[in-house]
This record gives C-alpha cells, sequence and structure tokens, in this order.
C-alpha cells in the first residue's frame, strides 16, 4: 500500500502551519490538518482552519481564505508531499455551536 511522503513530514506540516497562524493571527485562531485519502481515492491534506468571528464575515473572508490557502501552499510544497490540499473555514461562533473534536 502505497503511503505519501508526508507522512514522515509531520514536523515540517506544522512547522508551515505554525508561521501561517502567527502570521495571520488574531484573524486564523488555528489550523488542523488531516492526511488520509479523498472521495475518489487520492492522498490528501485537508486543513481545518478555525477563524475569528470578525475574520469569517462575507467581507473579510474573501480576503483571509485565499491568504490562508496561498501561504500554506507558499510554506509547503503540497504536491511534492503527493497530496491534494482541501482547505475547510469555521468560525469561532461554529465552532461553538457544533463542538466537533477535529476542530478543537
Amino acid at each position: 500500500m502505497y503511503v505519501p511522503s508526508a507522512v514522515t513530514k509531520q514536523p515540517q506540516i506544522n512547522a508551515a502551519v505554525a508561521a501561517v497562524v502567527r502570521e495571520l493571527s488574531p484573524a486564523v485562531q488555528q489550523i488542523r490538518y488531516e492526511i488520509a485519502e479523498d472521495w475518489s481515492g487520492q492522498w490528501a491534506i485537508f486543513f481545518r482552519v478555525l477563524l475569528s468571528d470578525d475574520a469569517s464575515t462575507e467581507r473579510n473572508l474573501r480576503e483571509i481564505a485565499p491568504r490562508v490557502v496561498w501561504l500554506m501552499s507558499d510554506k509547503l510544497d503540497i504536491p511534492g508531499l503527493g497530496l491534494f490540499p482541501y482547505f475547510y473555514f469555521r468560525s469561532q461562533s461554529e465552532q461553538a455551536e457544533f463542538n466537533e473534536p477535529a476542530w478543537a
């Protein structure tokens, strides 16, 4: 069974995630990720980006979401890791309502 090289490079991924959170704080509160196969069986990295409520407004989300995607792509060679990236965004209020452990 094939496992992408990203599985062994989690320290580099963690460093990139921490750098993006530092750079975009306080709009970006945290980023969690999971490496798994997507719906088509391709290996992927699923980023769960927790945003401040202010950053989650429609006006601000149009600015911050592409910045998150661009910075993560800039700091990580995601295709070179053998992964396809997916980005999901949620506000602090949404997380408080749904209280999903994967986002905590």
